[in-house]
């Protein structure tokens, strides 16, 4: 498609989390024996647990009467479409995002090395960030609305504990995981909390959230869900769901200028920026300014009204700076800004504008323009706020003339192609955390 010469092209970001099965093996039969108990041990080829290989112990949860029956139903309610919105929570991926293993060994005596991360759920489970091991012998016992309660539990607690793992981590669970996601995984929207025991007020979350689900699992919805998940201060990269692709915003001008202004003045910007894709956060520090205003550009052929933004960014570690002037054309103060929302992963609702600067004048080869491209919350039209701003480099090499005759007037309209500048392009961007920081309201 041919990106006319005075509009970018928009840069977008696109996540994507599935609710696919991860590949796990068939299931296996749950060992319950009551035999003496001899322990895990290391038998040189693989850890072993009363002679078997822990391997051997793994089930496929989806295939048990328990889940089939009672889990899957309350997971079909919560992928429901409504209203034509689609519904997507990473909750979905919760049964096969993790291996399964149902022992009978002790769980505390499952080697260190096997553990790793060590989360203790009470004596029925323990959870590493990819395992998740029961204690076969408790669980055979139970009846099966009782499994059912077990299941819900230890997948709550899985989601719970997606707050300490990495996106680039969560996308491989889902079977998902290309192109850019360990620079964007490293993005500080997408960073994941630094790990610590859990204490009593986790696992009280964890408790509400699993007890509210098997309460509410005939009625249950994705809405009513997703309050429980924020009332319960559950991963805040999952806060937002329900978004519509495609839902467009008009904004004025001016309530840019006034959101540019108001960043400015009350030192409202990020001080954390990215000069290259391996900055070291200890060296991330950075100050801000800019201005903005609604002005005339006028050269010999024409006057253009345009929204005006220049920005000043200098890192603090080596004084490093980038400083550019960018303009939005506008046909008068009067002409409102469309910005289409777009859902990043299926989390997060944010709506790409972008201004450019040094558009060629001419249809030269080789010519460089900048881009600054901001990620926004448009929810209130008047207020817009600022999730990231992202700089980059564009390279025209190609132009075509397109001639159009409408009621006897002929236009000209010259087209460009571009092409990002992966190594000259600074790539900086800022960012704020205010994807974690929005209220949810019930109507």
């Amino acid at each position: 498609m041919k990106p006319i010469l005075f509009i970018m092209s928009i840069f977008s970001l696109s996540l994507l989390l599935g609710c696919q099965n991860n590949g796990q093996s068939p299931a296996t039969a749950l060992s319950a024996t009551k035999d003496t108990v001899q322990g895990p041990s290391d038998g040189g080829g693989g850890d072993t647990c009363n002679g078997r290989l822990i391997e051997s112990y793994r089930v496929d949860i989806t295939t048990l009467p328990e889940y089939q029956d009672i889990v899957r139903p309350i997971l079909l309610r919560l992928s429901e479409k409504k209203e034509g919105k689609e519904t997507a929570s990473p909750f979905m991926m919760t049964p096969t995002s993790k291996s399964w293993y149902f022992v009978d060994c002790k769980l505390q005596d499952i080697p260190k090395e096997r553990k790793g991360l060590f989360l203790e759920t009470y004596q029925m489970a323990i959870h590493t960030n990819r395992e998740i091991y029961v204690d076969a012998a408790a669980y055979g016992s139970m009846a099966i609305e009782e499994k059912a309660k077990l299941l819900i539990h230890e997948m709550t607690m899985s989601y719970y504990l997606m707050r300490y793992l990495p996106l680039e981590e969560i996308l491989k669970m889902s079977g998902i995981a290309e192109g850019g996601v360990k620079t964007i995984s490293n993005s500080k929207m997408f960073r994941p909390l630094p790990y610590r025991p859990l204490n009593q007020e986790d696992h009280e979350r964890i408790r509400n959230v699993a007890a509210w689900l098997w309460d509410q699992r005939t009625t249950l919805t994705s809405d009513s869900f997703q309050k429980q998940i924020i009332l319960n201060d559950f991963d805040k990269r999952f806060s937002s769901v329900n978004t519509t692709p495609g839902e467009k915003a008009m904004v004025d001008p001016k309530a840019f200028v006034r959101m540019f202004k108001r960043y400015q003045w009350g030192k409202l910007f990020p001080h954390f920026c990215k000069f290259e894709d391996e900055t070291n956060l200890s060296k991330s520090d950075c100050s801000v300014s800019m201005e903005s205003e609604l002005k005339d550009l006028s050269n010999a052929d024409y006057k253009l009204r345009q929204l005006y933004f220049k920005i000043r960014i200098v890192r603090a570690a080596d004084q490093k700076v980038l400083e550019q002037e960018f303009s939005y054309p506008l046909q008068n103060d009067d002409t409102k800004i469309g910005l289409y929302k777009t859902r990043i992963g299926t989390w997060l609702k944010t709506a790409p504008f972008a201004m450019t600067a040094n558009m060629p004048k001419q249809n030269i080869e080789g010519a460089r323009s900048q881009m600054a491209l901001f990620m926004l919350n448009v929810e209130d039209v008047e207020n817009p706020e600022i999730y990231q701003i992202l700089f980059q480099t564009k390279v025209w090499y190609s132009f075509e003339d397109e001639i159009n005759v409408i009621g006897g007037v002929r236009y000209k309209h010259t087209y460009g192609y571009s092409v990002l500048l992966n190594e000259e392009s600074e790539n900086v961007y800022l960012e704020n955390e205010l994807p974690f920081a929005f209220n949810f309201t019930t109507k």
